[in-house]
């Protein structure tokens, strides 16, 4: 009889699942939404198959006929199962600081933006009213700062 597992960890990602079916030595191939162990049994390749916007394992219940004894493969469901939900998820908490990261990265990047822009409207601010003072600016740079001197000869 053919069983569908469901597990703890649902299997979202294809990328992910691929990865942790390496990491725990499972050889596979795809076939469309499917993805085909080498875990033999009585109905055929043990698969995992996309239903419901999740991937299930699917299997013979009662294992008749596995094969592939002694191997990885080999393994009981619950404890291969197991292997691969830890896999999983040991790779999923990495995409996820991986995103953290660059989600970091990209405030700092807006933040910075924002800043220069602020500096420059205050620059252009300043000018302005000195310029409608009747002052001449000089702009310098000094220490990544940026200094305005403004100059009004008086005679």
């Amino acid at each position: 009889m053919s069983c569908v597992v469901k597990t703890i960890t649902p299997f979202l990602n294809k990328e992910l699942l691929l990865q942790a079916l390496d990491k725990v030595g499972c050889k596979y191939t795809l076939q469309g939404n499917e993805i085909l162990t080498e875990r033999i049994d009585y109905f055929g390749n043990q698969k995992f198959v996309f239903i419901n916007g999740r991937y299930a394992f699917q299997h013979d219940k009662d294992q008749y006929g596995l094969r592939n004894f002694g191997s990885q493969e080999s393994k009981d469901i619950s404890r291969f199962l197991e292997s691969i939900e830890k896999e999983y998820n040991t790779l999923y908490q990495k995409k996820l600081e991986e995103l953290e990261i660059l989600r970091l990265e990209q405030e700092k990047i807006r933040l910075e933006q924002e800043r220069q822009a602020f500096v420059e409207k205050q620059k252009l601010s300043i000018i302005t009213k000195a310029k409608e003072m009747g002052y001449s600016i000089k702009e310098e740079k000094v220490k990544e700062k940026i200094k305005l001197v403004l100059v009004r000869n008086t005679y």
